[in-house]
């Protein structure tokens, strides 16, 4: 293997362990082993960060909005999550290997990469769902979830750009969607 071929990336927990995800939304392990089989084949190193939804509210939490995690308490925590990937990425990095890419999860209110507009809850608070209606207007900004938008922050500070892409977990595998992403990550690799 030539020094050019040695590829990693960042993902999130979930796509590799969906015991991470929200109970209510249950796990998804066929896309969890197409998605390692796909980077393995291509013989693509995996760095995951622990999931931060998970390690601040534990396995039995509800689902949350963006605009729940959105505080300087959950930010804190995230930042502390990314300490050991951070180190793992510049090592790599410094040892000439290429940070491909950063996959994120759909809808994820911490990893995923556009989060769109969502319905407003009984509380008056953002609910996890999405509003399906919603057109987003190119002009309005494009919001990561927490972790993303932190990692992003972290990855800057180093000087790092590589693409986010973002799984479309709840997408059929014949989707449109679902093919872009494929098609992307293929680019990114």
């Amino acid at each position: 293997m030539s020094k050019k071929d040695k590829k990693i990336i960042l993902i999130a927990q979930c796509l590799i362990n969906p015991y991470c995800r929200v109970h209510i939304l249950g796990q998804n392990f066929p896309l969890t082993i197409e998605v390692t089989n796909y980077l393995l084949r291509k013989n693509v190193g995996i760095i995951q960060y622990p999931c931060p939804e998970t390690t601040a509210m534990g396995l039995m939490r509800n689902p949350q909005g963006r605009q729940q995690y959105d505080n300087i308490f959950f930010r804190n925590h995230c930042k502390e999550l990314l300490q050991v990937p951070m180190l793992m990425v510049r090592e790599f990095l410094k040892n000439r290997y290429r940070l491909c890419c950063f996959i994120g999860l759909e809808n994820s209110p911490t990893c995923g990469i556009h989060w769109g507009r969502h319905k407003v809850n009984r509380y008056g608070t953002e609910s996890p769902n999405s509003d399906e209606g919603y057109e987003q207007n190119p002009k309005d900004p494009v919001l990561r979830g927490i972790m993303a938008e932190i990692l992003e922050e972290e990855l800057a500070k180093e000087g790092i750009k590589t693409p986010f892409l973002e799984l479309p977990a709840l997408s059929p595998a014949d989707s449109d969607k679902r093919k872009q992403f494929w098609k992307d990550l293929e680019d990114a690799l």
